[in-house]
Parts: structure tokens; C-alpha cells; sequence
């Protein structure tokens, strides 16, 4: 199947050829061409690499503990969803980077997971040779000592999620738990929240979806988008983290840091 671009183009030149059998002026030429590049923008946009406007930047007085909630939770993107108490998985792309992995999270498949013995990779994709010991600095002052880089679950075991490199990606310590106080970040505020709701709710549901979002052939995301819904509604975000750490370059390339 032809791509988006490629269909752009297409027309273009379609359009173009009509307008020449037709006759035309300078304006009509313009017009086609400027609306043929706001469709091939939009192509662009929508291939799965970050844009323009979601590059990964991130803004510590925006989003102090390395997230930041955008709006209500979309899983289009997911198609069908899974059936109850299941997790789907996207297997590794040719660079071996884990994609979009989507659950509906029950309590017993969360008990589940909380119970299990943990058995993490020894390696993931991006995963740094040298993985540093660093001091991360906080808005508020205080002060994270240890590894920069963490396995980063897209579905966390407490949730029922595999431990798995297709379930991972190589996160600083601060886009999976944030800074690790009574107020969770990263990765970990949606997880939190998604806990705190099944334990009070235990015959409830909760959609829940994790996408890392690449720039081209890198191999760390910049971001993780997770939305996550509950089947009463009271929880529906969308919801950015941030694969950063204050004070260092990392390198989204290769893995480690700059």
C-alpha cells in the first residue's frame, strides 16, 4: 500500500497535469502546491516519529517530576482492545525497540504481578555499556544519588505487565519513578494511580496503554505516552512522560549519555 506521502505526491502531480490541459494561472499553481505540502506535513506528523510540537522537550517548571498530563486518555491508536485481565504486546521493530504495549488491568491480573518473582532481561535495546552513577537534582532541592538509567517497564509488573525487553525501554531513573517521593513521577505517577483505584475498586477495569515515542532511528524514546482509563471514568488521561534527567545529555542514539 502506497504511503501517505507518496499519495501526496500523486495528487500533486495529478493536479498539477489537470490544471495544465485546463490552463491556469500563477495563483491556481500555488494554491495546489500549497495544499499538497500541508498534507504531506500532516503524513509526516502522523508516521510515529515525534513532530515538531511533541520532540521530547522537556520543561522542568512544567512538569517538575517528569510528567505531565495533556488531556483524556485516546487509544485509537490500540484498534480492538484486549479482553479483560490481558496485555497485548507489539513485538520489537527492526531496531529492536519495543512499541505500543495496551491492557485492560484487572485486580487479580495486578495481584498477579505483585506476586510474581521478578526476572528482568540483562540486556534491552539502548541499553548503556556504562550504565553511570549520578546526582540528579530536584525542583525542590532534594537529591537522587545511584544509576542514571533503569529498565523501564511500559506496563509495570505491579500491574501484571512481563518482565521483558518488548515491555521495556532503557528510562533514566527519573522518567520511571520521577523523584521517588510520597508523590509518584514518571512512569510511576499513572502506575500509582491505576494501583490505588483497583484496590478500592476491585470488580473495576482499567484501560491502559503505553507508547514510546521515537525520533527516527534512535534507540531511547524521548517520551512515553500513557493513557489510562477507568471503567468509571474517574480516571481518563493522557498522560507524557519525560526520558530525561536534569543536568544531563542523554544519548538517544546510542544509549548512555553525552
Amino acid at each position: 500500500m502506497p504511503s501517505m506521502l507518496t499519495r501526496a505526491t500523486a495528487g500533486l502531480v495529478a493536479a498539477l497535469l489537470a490544471l495544465a490541459l485546463g490552463g491556469c494561472t500563477a495563483n491556481d499553481v500555488d494554491s495546489v502546491l500549497s495544499e499538497a505540502k500541508k498534507y504531506a506535513d500532516s503524513s509526516r506528523s502522523s508516521s510515529g516519529s515525534a513532530s515538531a510540537a511533541d520532540d521530547g522537550s522537556w520543561d522542568e517548571a512544567s512538569a517538575p517530576n517528569y510528567y505531565k498530563v495533556t488531556g483524556s486518555a485516546d487509544f485509537t491508536s490500540a484498534g480492538t482492545m484486549p479482553d479483560a485481565g490481558t496485555i497485548r504486546y507489539s513485538e520489537p521493530d527492526a531496531l529492536g525497540r519495543s512499541g505500543m504495549a495496551v491492557g485492560v488491568i484487572t485486580y487479580s491480573l495486578m495481584e498477579s504481578g505483585s506476586s510474581r518473582d521478578r526476572d528482568m532481561p540483562d540486556r534491552i535495546t539502548g541499553w548503556p555499556e556504562d550504565n553511570p552513577k549520578v546526582e540528579i537534582v530536584f525542583s525542590d532541592g532534594d537529591k537522587y544519588h545511584g544509576y542514571l538509567f533503569n529498565r523501564s517497564h511500559l506496563i509495570a509488573k505491579s500491574l501484571g505487565g512481563e518482565d521483558s525487553a518488548r515491555n521495556m525501554i532503557t528510562g533514566t531513573r527519573t522518567q520511571n519513578v520521577g523523584d521517588n517521593d510520597a508523590t509518584p513521577g514518571g512512569m510511576a505517577y499513572t502506575e500509582n494511580e491505576a494501583r490505588e483505584w483497583l484496590r478500592s475498586r476491585r470488580d473495576g477495569t482499567i484501560e491502559y496503554m503505553a507508547t514510546p515515542k521515537y525520533t527516527g532511528d534512535e534507540l531511547l524514546p524521548r517520551t512515553v505516552d500513557v493513557d489510562i482509563r477507568t471503567s468509571d471514568g474517574s480516571i481518563d488521561e493522557h498522560v507524557v512522560t519525560y526520558n530525561t534527567a536534569a543536568g544531563y545529555d542523554i544519548d538517544y542514539s546510542r544509549g548512555g549519555v553525552l
